[in-house]
């Protein structure tokens, strides 16, 4: 999978045609915001750098890939322990703070996001 986005994010033939399918996609699922929201990204990221590219293709594959949206938190996690082990090597202790307190408030939003909402605890609206 990954040497697949890879080859679509940096080639700009595979590009197009990967838009092209999950345009369909997202149309036979018939849900227009996620279209509208597909469309506004392409056209920021068609030109664009690398990583900007590369999110958003990983964006709608995890969007609409169930097994994909299952691992990516781990993925995520992990990017972050890299980086933070990075930053111990080059004795980079600020930012080992940094990518520690991201690591924390990534699971405790996480864990939010999995939890039921319990009674009593007032909406987003509220």
């Amino acid at each position: 999978m990954s040497n697949k986005l890879f080859l679509i994010t940096t080639n700009n033939k595979r590009f197009e045609e990967w838009v092209k399918q999950n345009r369909i996609k997202l149309m036979k699922m018939k849900n227009k915001a996620a279209l509208d929201h597909f469309n506004q990204g392409y056209s920021d990221v068609r030109t664009g750098n690398y990583l900007a590219r590369a999110s958003y293709v990983c964006y709608w594959e995890i969007f609409s890939n169930g097994s994909l949206a299952k691992i990516s938190p781990a993925m995520t996690q992990a990017t972050l322990i890299h980086m933070m082990h990075r930053f111990i090597e080059m004795e980079k202790y600020e930012e080992v703070d940094v990518i520690n307190q991201m690591m924390i408030n990534f699971l405790r939003l996480l864990g939010s996001l999995d939890s039921p909402k319990k009674e009593g605890e007032p909406s987003e609206q509220e």
